[in-house]
């Protein structure tokens, strides 16, 4: 199985582990359907657990790579506007956006 850094920029994102992780990761379910904006940066439709969509960006991807294809469900973490990911956690295989 790859893991979700084989799929992203590595010069954007890291590998760490669950517990350096760091705040603000909240469970999502996600859309398989993600629209490819560009050949780097993907669109995905994610709801919380009371069913509330929103559209966010997964950026720094590799080209036409999509980590989360096969996923349905996944903790993430989303800027402050809650538009673009900056971390994804799938089962403590983690990756975060450098900074």
């Amino acid at each position: 199985m790859e893991s979700l850094i084989d799929s992203l920029n590595t010069e954007k994102w890291t590998e760490v582990s669950a517990a350096d992780r760091g705040e603000g990761f909240v469970e999502y379910s996600i859309n398989r359907n993600a629209k490819q904006v560009d050949d780097t940066t993907l669109a995905l439709m994610i709801a919380d657990d009371s069913g509330n969509p929103k559209t966010v960006t997964l950026s720094y991807t590799l080209p036409k790579k999509n980590p989360v294809k096969s996923v349905s469900r996944s903790e993430i973490k989303l800027d402050a506007e809650g538009k673009n990911v900056l971390g994804i956690d799938l089962d403590g295989d983690c990756v975060v956006l450098k900074s």
